[in-house]
């Protein structure tokens, strides 16, 4: 169970409006049942399944619809985007929010087709809250959607797997060598890792220093508590980045992060304090990002930011040119940005090397701006329904990696225009033909193992230098890392797919831990065991221990 899968389009509006039951003829319902920590097994549970999808508002005049799928007299579960279809062996797999897996195993290619059109069909209308038509399609998703109708084409195939320089081996049974870093200690909040020799954890209150080594990092047994200058109590930043060639770190304060504090690293000490501020009103920021990918080893002192409808670009200079060095705060000088009108819900962003940016929105958008200017989007991809929880970009702005809680979507942001002219979608908009994104998805075999926990924090992996390509993806779930090798992706077939007809793969790692993970990034290229080369040594961050995982050689 669990590759890739592909999916037919969403029913017409027409086709939707049937009973939506089956006969059950020939449809088998299996449930997964859970046997240890190592797995589990599928048991038959009806040999004749009916199926049926109901609207549970039906009699209610007031509320919008909200469908369910009935099977049998026993199972009744919500139309969610927790599913996933397998053509080639005729099944639909479904996770109930209870924690339950079930499959259906349909007599035919046609059959699992049909059901697939309608449960789309009905998901659509979960979603956005009107019916699947062609009219209320285009509306939501747009007219020249790079969201597919009928699943991935041939076309869109032919694109994913033309960017093949990067080397795929096979996902074989993994040999890591797993070191802590160093003694548990307080609770442990994330980590920032350095492409210099230093990497920064964060604990209650506390900034940690670890030392970059070949394969991960390591304790210095040295700390400094984060303490404002005004000599206000410590905090817990919510926010860290590097800047000025890693010897200065920003901190984002936790209260709705109106204020920014400047760090001196050689020093431990907190050297200013800054508000964000916007024609003298305040402009909080939820998220920062260094203005390129590599823009943390360079000495500048601009940065970019983003509010739940504002993104934004800061300068820490003075006007004369000199950064500030004041014992009190200072407002901080609004360099260049664009304020929308709505909350457009601004949740998360990153960088490429050339300074393209990406956003992630709360409504699922992803939105992708030039590196000229911030004040429009050159291509705003429509969201699933799911919130975009991060975000993270490839350092030549290929490739762009969104993380929801039951799926990353991985975009080519690359095409060819109407003149036959290679462009991305930071440049011009990008429409149907750019290739159709792909998901990635645990296996719902799986889920019962993870607990119903959600992906967290998806990244490529880290490299500064052109030339270089990532070749790895990670994410946090639960207890576990997980790992997709990023050329298996890049040459999946839709035998499996899920929300929208969307090619989805089901093919990692996981790599588990006794507590939650609290985050998993792989270290500097500089700090592979083999730089540029097919590794995947990362540094993961439990609640109380750091660990490094590094391939053995």
């Amino acid at each position: 169970m669990g590759q890739q899968q592909s999916t037919a389009a969403p029913a017409s509006s027409s086709a939707a409006e049937g009973s939506g039951e089956s006969s059950g003829v020939g449809v088998k319902l299996f449930k997964f049942q859970q046997k240890n920590a190592a797995g589990g097994q599928w048991e038959l549970y009806s040999a004749n399944a009916d199926t049926n999808f109901y609207d549970i508002n039906e009699d209610s005049a007031s509320k919008k619809k909200d469908w369910h799928l009935e099977i049998g007299s026993e199972i009744d579960l919500p139309v969610t985007d927790q599913f996933s279809v397998d053509a080639v062996g005729q099944r639909v797999t479904l996770a109930a929010e209870t924690g339950a897996v079930y499959a259906l195993k349909f007599p035919s290619t046609a059959a699992v087709q049909l059901f697939e059109q309608e449960y789309n069909s009905r998901l659509f209308e979960n979603t956005f809250g009107v019916p699947f038509n062609a009219k209320n399609r285009d509306e939501k998703l747009g007219k020249d959607s790079i969201l597919p109708v009928g699943g991935e084409t041939a076309e869109s195939r032919e694109q994913w797997a033309e960017d093949m320089d990067t080397d795929v081996r096979p996902m074989k049974e993994e040999v890591r060598r797993d070191r802590p870093a160093g003694q548990a200690g307080k609770e442990v909040h994330g980590v920032r890792l350095g492409a210099g020799d230093r990497s920064y954890l964060v604990r209650d209150k506390q900034i940690e220093v670890l030392k970059n080594v070949y394969g991960g990092v390591q304790s210095t047994g040295v700390s400094f508590d984060v303490t404002p200058p005004k000599g206000q109590q410590s905090f817990t930043p919510n926010k860290l980045m590097l800047m000025n060639r890693e010897r200065r770190m920003n901190m984002l304060s936790p209260e709705g992060g109106q204020n920014l504090y400047h760090t001196d690293i050689e020093t431990g000490k907190v050297v200013s304090e800054w508000s964000f501020k916007k024609d003298g009103v305040d402009a909080g920021m939820i998220d920062l990002a260094n203005e390129t990918r590599g823009a943390q080893l360079d000495d500048r002192d601009t940065f970019l930011g983003i509010g739940n409808k504002r993104i934004a670009r800061w300068d820490m200079r003075a006007p004369e040119g000199v950064v500030q060095e004041l014992s009190s705060p200072s407002v901080m000088s609004w360099d260049g940005g664009h304020d929308y009108k709505t909350n457009v819900a601004f949740n998360c962003m990153a960088t490429s090397g050339d300074g393209y940016v990406v956003i992630g929105s709360d409504d699922g958008q992803i939105r992708l701006y030039g590196n000229k200017t911030l004040t429009r989007a050159n291509t705003a991809i429509p969201g699933l329904g799911g919130p975009i929880t991060a975000v993270d970009v490839t350092y030549d702005g290929k490739w762009v990696l969104a993380t929801t809680k039951n799926y990353l979507m991985v975009v080519k942001t690359t095409y060819k225009d109407k003149g036959g002219k290679e462009t991305n979608g930071f440049k011009s908009k990008m429409g149907a033909r750019a290739p159709a994104p792909r998901l990635l998805r645990l296996k719902a075999e799986d889920q019962p193992l993870l607990q119903g926990s959600p992906l967290r924090q998806g990244k490529f992996t880290w490299v500064t230098e052109a030339g270089r390509d990532e070749r790895w993806i990670v994410a946090s779930c639960g207890n576990h890392t997980v790992l997709w090798n990023f050329g298996q992706v890049k040459l999946a077939e839709p035998t499996t797919t899920s929300y929208g007809g969307l090619t989805t793969c089901t093919n990692y790692h996981l790599i588990k831990k006794q507590e939650s993970v609290v985050d998993s990034v792989f270290v500097h290229d500089n700090y592979a065991n083999s730089p540029g080369a097919n590794d995947t040594s990362m540094v993961v961050v439990t609640k109380h221990q750091v660990w490094s995982l590094a391939d053995d050689d």
